[in-house]
């Protein structure tokens, strides 16, 4: 397999269309498809699990984050969704009522399971994600919290049995000048950099 560093393709929604959010799964491993792409990469594992009440928190997407895929032909690429198109992602899939349901690895059909409460971090110190236990997710971050009446499937989440949520839908997509090396050339040759900002981009460059 190749792997093309240089490839970078951003997916993309509209309202004047099919793409977006069709459901989210509960996941262990991820899967891939041709038309629907699973993304379980970008997620973290769940961090607050209610007993009592059944509830379970986890992020859904994360922007800027790259995400390596795999073509029909076995040659690897990266795709990244930007913090607007989550938003309207986030938008899109309350607007469409599909906020009831969800499957287990993207196969299996579970009800009895409604997301019934989602918001986007706007602070990276002070959102409710980091007081849930949540660390390092980014501003822009789709956060979901569903709450289990499904006997089956909250058994899944205290076993370990499934670890976080992967999105799935359909989704556009073009090329982007995602290059980090370009960006770090940019603001180092820029009149307004210093060591401190450099420092800091480095640093988040390294975690996408």
């Amino acid at each position: 397999m190749e792997e093309n560093k240089d490839l970078v393709l951003e997916m993309l929604v509209s309202e004047d269309d099919e793409t977006g959010v069709d459901i989210i799964s509960f996941v262990d491993s991820p899967a891939i498809e041709v038309d629907f792409m699973y993304f379980k990469e970008t997620q973290k594992k769940f961090q607050f699990k209610d007993e009592e009440k059944h509830l379970v928190t986890g992020a859904a997407m994360i922007p800027n984050q790259k995400i390596i895929r795999e073509d029909s032909e076995g040659n690897q690429f990266f795709v990244f969704f930007s913090e607007d198109t989550i938003r309207l992602c986030n938008e899109m899939y309350f607007k469409q009522s599909k906020n009831i349901g969800a499957n287990l690895d993207h196969e299996t059909p579970v009800d009895n399971v409604t997301v019934i409460e989602s918001w986007i971090i706007e602070d990276e110190t002070n959102d409710k994600a980091v007081a849930l236990g949540f660390e390092g997710l980014p501003k822009g971050t789709w956060m979901v919290t569903y709450k289990v009446d499904n006997a089956d499937v909250w058994a899944k989440i205290k076993s370990g049995e499934v670890l976080g949520f992967s999105v799935e839908g359909m989704f556009g997509q073009k090329k982007s000048e995602f290059n980090s090396e370009d960006w770090l050339r940019k603001l180092i040759a820029s009149d307004d950099s210093d060591d401190e900002k450099v420092a800091k981009l480095k640093s988040k460059i390294a975690s996408l």
